[in-house]
C-alpha cells in the first residue's frame, strides 16, 4: 500500500462509521470532507517533499571561507589550518542551534586545549541579531562565533560552499583540510555522531 493511502484509508473509515442525524448531515459532511482534502493535502506534500541535500562527503576538501569576527577581524578556514576544526553552522533565530550550544561549549572546554577549535559561523541572519548575541547571548559559551555578510544570498558560505539546507549544520575538518564527519540537526544523533568522528580522531569525550 502506498504512503498516501496507509492513511487515508484509516479516516475515510472513521468517517464512515459515524452515524449522524439526518438535519446535521450536509454541514457535517462538508466539515469532514473539507477535513479530508486537508489530511489528503498534507500527507501529498510530505510524500512528494523534495529530499535534503547531501552534505559534503567525507574526505572531501573543506572549503575555505571568510568570516568575521565580533570585532570586524576577518577570519579564515584556512587560518586554522594543522588543527581540528568543529565548523557549526548556526543562526541567532534558530532554536536547535540553542540546544546544540552547550554540547559545542562541552567540546571546547574539553578539547580546545589539544588542538581543536569550535568555529561558530553565523548564517542567513542579520550583523544586527550578530552584534546583540555577544552583548547578551541567549546560550552563554566560549568557543569562537564569526559572521557571514552574505546572510541569504545565493553566494552565502553555508548554502554555496557546503550544501547545508537546515542549521545547526556540523562539519569536522581534520589537521590537513579534510572533511571528517557532517551532520545536521539537533539531538542524541547528531551529537553522537559527531562524539563517534571526535574519537576516531583521538579525541574522546
Amino acid at each position: 500500500m502506498s504512503f498516501r493511502y496507509r492513511y487515508f484509508l484509516p479516516a475515510v473509515e472513521a468517517v464512515a462509521s459515524i452515524s449522524i442525524r439526518p438535519r446535521y448531515f450536509v454541514p457535517a459532511f462538508a466539515a469532514v470532507t473539507l477535513g479530508l482534502v486537508c489530511l489528503v493535502n498534507v500527507v501529498v506534500r510530505a510524500a512528494t517533499a523534495p529530499a535534503r541535500p547531501p552534505l559534503l562527503a567525507a574526505g572531501t576538501t573543506a572549503p575555505d571561507f571568510t568570516a568575521y569576527a565580533p570585532d570586524g577581524k576577518p577570519v579564515k578556514l584556512s587560518d586554522f589550518r594543522g588543527q581540528l576544526v568543529l565548523v557549526d553552522f548556526w543562526a541567532t533565530w534558530c532554536g536547535p542551534c540553542k540546544v546544540t550550544m552547550p554540547h559545542m561549549e562541552k567540546i571546547h572546554q574539553k578539547f580546545g586545549a589539544k588542538g581543536l577549535v569550535v568555529l561558530g559561523v553565523c548564517v542567513w541572519d542579520t550583523k544586527q541579531k550578530f552584534d546583540g548575541w555577544q552583548v547578551s547571548p541567549e546560550v552563554k559559551t566560549s568557543y569562537l562565533k564569526v559572521f557571514d555578510p552574505a546572510g541569504r544570498a545565493p553566494e552565502n558560505i553555508a548554502k554555496h560552499l557546503y550544501s547545508v539546507s537546515g542549521i545547526p549544520t556540523f562539519y569536522l575538518v581534520d589537521r590537513e583540510g579534510k572533511i571528517l564527519y557532517s551532520g545536521v540537526g539537533a539531538g542524541p544523533t547528531t551529537e553522537s555522531g559527531l562524539d563517534r568522528a571526535l574519537n576516531q580522531a583521538g579525541l574522546k569525550l
